[in-house]
């Protein structure tokens, strides 16, 4: 092996001594500009490194956990560096797990909270107070875990406040507590979701009531029920909400139904419901004074004997009747649809005059009368109940539309040419490399294989004579005769060369 790296160092120190010095500097340039493609190439692909080999340890951190990270880095000898006001530690890329690890057996980062591992560690001697402490610290870290594994919650800090207990009544207060969220970029928390987290929270503590929950997020924003004990706000932020739903629900069925039939962007859908929010309770008796049944009959029969006007025989017959009754209780839900009132805007046709320019052209009434049929149907129109619905046509104002068209499409004429700028830049820088390998391999070769020079024998015939000796003169001679003599007797040139045959033959036979 080598003696093979021997023999290739020579081979090559050979061809790089016969190049010109042009030749040179052109392999030069081109093995100097392949090895600094490569170096990129290879700190490209490590993107996820920082400067100076640095990389990402934590992010995002509370400047307290962040200072506590700092010191066991200090203590274990680490190098770091800090970016973002402290909250990101940049570490060396080979010793991020390494630290991770290290960092983590001493449980860090905190940002998920204390539960009940705290009780893990037995210590004598703690007071009351402190046992009380721990044990609200724990619960208060076990429904931060909780509540941080929703997928809209990124963090969370859970505040529980407890009072003391007291024998006089007048005395006592109820437990209170706040929930502080940082959501997910991109996602939000749903009015459904906050009462699951009250109802969490106030669940897990012993006396805490719903309304005495506060749930805001980062930004100060209040997101859990802003009434309180207020019943009749809550009810009516109820019924609101419920008939916003219901017209947003109603809105987005008419929307996707002229979507289909005219086109993105070629109606604007309004309705307004009128609910219900009565709750009725109601029990009706109804008699029919047509319809008898008989209920009970009583039937008693008396015989006389003897008497003075003969024997008798009595009968009497009681029969009662009952009228047919019905009893009806009847209870109907609140949210019942009490009126519907739609409008519908819709866009015309635009055509192009001779000119090119948009000619506005407004729907017809048999339009306008089959867009409300179908509308009609779509969401339960009911004449009786006092439903009603607007349909007209009108001209819709795009200007803005058309301007913010006009920029997409710039955009993207840019972003394409652009590509093809790309495209015809790096065909141009392809062609320019095989073009660049094709010379080198020529130029290479040329060193290798060197031309031989020509030599022009008529100049030196015409300059010096030459001399021929007189055997090789008279061979030639005999050759010429000998082919002459082959092309005009080939019979006899053949009848020598079979005699010349057959001599050696004939001498074997005699000795």
């Amino acid at each position: 092996m080598a003696e093979f790296f021997k023999q290739l160092i020579a081979q090559l120190s050979a061809v790089w001594n016969k190049l010109s010095v042009t030749q040179k500097i052109i392999t030069a340039s081109l093995v100097g500009f392949t090895v600094l493609g490569l170096v990129f190439l290879m700190f490209w692909s490590s993107g996820a490194t920082t400067e100076s080999g640095l990389k990402k340890l934590y992010s995002d951190l509370e400047l307290e956990e962040a200072s506590l990270i700092t010191e066991k880095l200090d203590q274990g000898g680490y190098k770091y560096k800090l970016e973002q006001g402290g909250k990101t530690i940049l570490v060396k890329a080979k010793r991020v797990y390494e630290i991770r690890m290290a960092l983590a057996r001493d449980g860090l980062p905190t940002s998920h909270g204390v539960g009940y591992e705290i009780f893990d560690k037995t210590n004598i001697g703690v007071t009351d107070f402190v046992q009380k402490l721990n044990a609200r610290r724990a619960l208060e870290g076990e429904l931060q875990r909780t509540i941080e594994g929703l997928d809209e919650v990124k963090s969370a800090r859970i505040h529980i406040v407890i009072p003391e207990p007291t024998i006089f009544l007048e005395r006592r207060k109820d437990p209170t507590a706040s929930v502080v969220i940082k959501m997910t970029p991109g996602k939000a928390l749903s009015k459904d979701k906050v009462r699951g987290i009250t109802h969490l929270v106030s669940s897990s503590v012993e006396g805490l009531k719903a309304n005495n929950i506060s749930i805001v997020d980062f930004r100060g924003r209040l997101l859990s029920n802003p009434y309180g004990d207020d019943e009749t706000a809550l009810a009516s932020s109820r019924n609101m909400e419920l008939q916003h739903n219901v017209e947003r629900a109603l809105e987005k069925k008419i929307d996707n139904l002229m979507h289909d039939v005219l086109g993105p962007g070629k109606a604007t859908v309004q309705v307004a419901v009128d609910l219900d929010f009565n709750q009725v309770e109601k029990t009706m008796e109804k008699y029919d004074p047509e319809s008898r049944v008989v209920r009970s009959e009583e039937r008693s029969d008396e015989n006389v004997k003897n008497a003075p006007d003969g024997d008798q025989q009595q009968e009497r017959s009681l029969t009662n009747y009952e009228i047919d009754k019905t009893v009806e209780h009847l209870i109907r839900e609140v949210g019942n649809i009490r009126r519907l009132t739609i409008s519908v805007a819709v866009d015309g046709r635009y055509n192009k005059d001779e000119e090119g320019k948009d000619l506005y052209e407004p729907r017809t009434a048999e339009e306008l009368a089959n867009i409300e049929d179908i509308v009609k149907n779509s969401v339960g129109y009911d004449l009786t109940r006092g439903d009603h619905i607007v349909v007209a046509s009108m001209k819709f104002d795009n200007e803005y539309m058309r301007m913010e068209q006009e920029s997409i499409e710039k955009q993207e004429q840019w972003a394409f040419r652009m590509m093809i700028a790309k495209y015809i830049i790096a065909l141009i820088v392809v062609i320019m490399v095989i073009l660049l390998i094709r010379y080198l391999a020529k130029t290479l070769a040329e060193a290798m294989n060197p031309p031989i020079p020509q030599v022009e024998i008529g100049a030196l015939e015409a300059e010096v004579p030459i001399e021929v000796p007189e055997d090789v003169r008279k061979s030639n001679e005999l050759l010429d005769r000998v082919e002459l003599m082959s092309q005009q007797e080939p019979v006899n040139i053949a009848a020598i060369i079979r005699e010349w045959l057959m001599e050696p033959m004939a001498g074997k036979k005699k000795g």
